[in-house]
């Protein structure tokens, strides 16, 4: 019989007992306690107490898989981005760090948030290009619509592992032509998804930082009166600062508003959410609004991305106030060496169907 992990344990006995999760989860642990064992071998030995088929294979998961909420999950995928270190305060008062890596298997992409010790663990071992298997995370949902496999102190990750999924996994120079689709600005209706722009910014709207919850990186608000900062689903948090920039991107063809969250929006201004946050705090401390603060620092501080070539990817979204937007998820600096190759490409299709 095959070794199953732990989670495709959990899926097998989950079908086959109509388990909730949450009990058999209980009951590994229990069990792991009382018999001084791994939650793997409670999990194997829990299995056998209920009468469940090991021999029924349990499904690997992929990214197109995840939802938000799941938890000790494993998936594989080739390290596609690696974004910077940033430090948080925790409820004590202590410094933590928090860092994270984009991955991609072959049905999508997602966010691997390493938390703390797993930063020191495993950061500076992660390199692009590397085939990595992330076991035992949580899943959340980001902003950007991509799933995020939060690492936390029972998670591992193991470097080129031994794993099926490996195989199906696209390598690094091909990723994009097969999530995303190349499209021209006015060719775009709204409601497309896994769009690819090139184009150039032509227009600084706004940057802004607001606070978020470390779990699932949306707004949180500040308790003047318990003086905490409360999200609606973690209840008390200490509050990580997260960038927004909106502009405006022209391929020749059109125009589209585009908004970048989080440490791609970070990457793209070169700048610290916290230096932003504080710019942002002298501005409005002379009177000015918070979207006039950000309008202000984006006109000034940021200018020199004025006329800056960038492929940008995302999906569309109608907006009932602002149109036609983009909603980026990534963003990088035109490589004119893989879009010379791309436009031999297309010439070549094109003249097969010719002649």
């Amino acid at each position: 019989m095959t070794v199953l992990t732990k989670e495709q344990i959990i899926e097998l006995i989950r079908r086959q007992k109509k388990l909730s999760l949450n009990e058999i989860e209980e009951q590994i642990r229990e069990i792991a306690q009382r018999d001084k064992i791994s939650e793997h071998a409670a999990a194997l030995l829990l299995a056998e107490q209920l009468g469940v088929n090991l021999e029924e294979t349990a499904p690997l998961m992929y990214i197109a898989d995840l939802v938000s909420g799941m938890r000790d999950v494993n998936i594989v995928g080739r390290i596609l981005r690696k974004y910077g270190i940033r430090e948080y305060t925790k409820r004590d008062g202590t410094k933590g760090q928090v860092a994270s890596i984009l991955i991609y298997d072959s049905t999508g992409k997602a966010r691997v948030v390493l938390w703390d010790g797993k930063v020191g663990e495993y950061y500076n071992k992660l390199q692009v290009g590397d085939v990595i298997k992330v076991i035992d995370a949580n899943v959340r949902e980001s902003l950007a619509g991509i799933p995020e496999l939060h690492v936390n102190f029972r998670s591992r990750i193991i470097v080129n592992p031994e794993d099926p999924r490996v195989e199906e996994i696209p390598p690094l120079e091909e990723v994009r032509t097969y999530s995303y689709s190349r499209r021209k600005i006015a060719e775009l209706m709204g409601g497309e998804k896994f769009v690819e722009l090139r184009g150039t910014i032509a227009k600084l709207y706004r940057v802004i930082v607001y606070d978020a919850c470390p779990e699932c990186r949306r707004k949180v608000d500040y308790d003047p009166g318990m003086n905490v900062w409360i999200c609606p689903e973690h209840g008390e948090v200490k509050p990580l600062k997260m960038t927004v920039i909106d502009f405006g991107i022209d391929d020749s063809t059109g125009y589209i508003r585009a908004t970048l969250f989080g440490e791609d929006a970070a990457e793209l201004l070169g700048a610290d959410p916290e230096e932003i946050s504080e710019k942002l705090k002298e501005l409005t401390e002379m009177g000015m609004t918070v979207k006039e603060a950000g309008r202000k620092l984006a006109e000034e501080e940021f200018y020199p991305l004025l006329g800056r070539e960038i492929v940008i990817r995302g999906n569309v979204v109608e907006d009932r106030f602002l149109g036609m937007l983009l909603k980026a998820s990534s963003w990088e600096d035109v490589d004119y060496r893989g879009e010379i190759e791309r436009i031999k490409r297309e010439l070549k299709g094109t003249l097969g169907e010719v002649f």
